[in-house]
């Protein structure tokens, strides 16, 4: 007698609503526990609302020029953001008052990377060629614990090191690993030509790299073994491990490939096929091997590492292309989070992932 054909499970979005700020949007970012999000923009807004109603809980205004990035405490209601404006700013979204304003002591340089160290102690931030670290402490103002002497270009991406390793910061010729403590970067990852972002997987084992000339360049951090995959068709934007460090996603134009991690070799990137447009961000799920992507066609895609066609295609804003994205999870929910180059900002739950593979 035949069998019947299992049938594939789908993945649905239910969309919550929807909020618009005054400009392209930069960034959105879940809070620890899912329970809210922040999206800022190239007005210099920046909003805060919970997640599962859209309720808005506060707008910090602070910025004058574009708010460029958000990093949300590890364990904590605080979010820093940073700016056009040369300044990073650090708020109680409970109150909804600002904490701390720091400077990067750099005349029109952008704030452009900003980071909490995994256990939430720390505050990396990047203007231009500066690299600076604050120690942040709950009831006391923030103290300045390192700056790193200054680049010799623009640095292009901050990463921390589980486990209190430190942080990355990359650039042209390479990417430095650097202390609390020390002068010096305790390691070097040199690289002949433009790093354009960086990622750390999770375990700490391997560094990734997006390029210029369109590679991606891969280091282990514990010993000076590395792997070069060319052959993108334009700059690698964007790479990111899953949660487990399993498979590494990496973003070229429209282009997505993947390269599983398990006893790599630096061959076997598989290329999914779904964007019209340019990929703008790619974000991981926190507890599966489940990417999304967004892109300048206004696409959000969901991919799974088993199959190079999408879980979900989506087209979420016709007036105009994606920006960015980000997920959260709250008890049984799935969240995702989009930006969108007209300041549209949409929530939405997400449905199915519990029955893939």
């Amino acid at each position: 007698m035949p069998r019947l054909a299992k049938r594939q499970a789908v993945v649905t979005l239910s969309p919550v609503g929807r909020a618009v700020l005054g400009d392209y949007v930069h960034r959105v970012a879940v809070a620890s526990g899912g329970t809210r999000f922040a999206a800022c923009s190239a007005s210099g807004q920046v909003a805060v609302w919970e997640v599962a109603s859209l309720k808005p809980v506060c707008e910090l205004k602070g910025h004058q020029q574009s708010a460029l990035g958000l990093s949300w405490h590890p364990t904590r209601q605080e979010l820093a953001t940073g700016g056009q404006d040369g300044l990073v700013r650090i708020w109680n979204t409970d109150t909804g008052e600002e904490r701390a304003v720091l400077s990067l002591g750099t005349k029109g340089a952008w704030v452009e990377h900003l980071a909490w160290s995994p256990d939430g102690q720390f505050l990396a931030a990047s203007a231009g060629k500066i690299l600076r670290i604050w120690s942040i402490d709950p009831g006391s103002p923030p103290q300045l614990a390192a700056e790193v002497p200054a680049y010799m270009t623009t640095i292009s991406g901050l990463s921390w090191m589980p486990r209190g390793g430190g942080v990355v910061a990359s650039a042209y010729g390479g990417a430095w690993l650097w202390k609390i403590g020390k002068e010096k970067p305790v390691r070097s990852f040199p690289y002949d030509g433009a790093l354009l972002t960086i990622a750390v997987s999770p375990s700490g084992e391997y560094l990734a790299s997006g390029n210029l000339d369109g590679s991606v360049h891969l280091f282990r951090t514990d010993s000076d073994q590395n792997w070069h995959m060319s052959g993108y068709p334009v700059k690698v934007t964007s790479v990111r491990f899953d949660y487990n460090g399993l498979n590494l996603f990496t973003a070229s134009g429209p282009s997505l490939v993947a390269w599983n991690m398990k006893k790599f070799e630096g061959t076997g990137g598989r290329l999914f096929k779904g964007h019209l447009g340019w990929i703008q961000e790619i974000a991981c799920h926190p507890s599966r091997s489940i990417m999304a992507t967004v892109g300048e066609d206004g696409l959000l895609c969901l991919w799974s590492p088993q199959t190079t066609k999408p879980l979900l295609s989506q087209e979420v804003n016709k007036a105009g292309g994606l920006s960015c994205v980000a997920w959260g999870s709250t008890d049984n929910n799935v969240w995702l989070v989009t930006g969108a180059s007209d300041g549209v900002v949409s929530l939405f739950s997400v449905h199915g992932l519990e029955d893939q593979a």
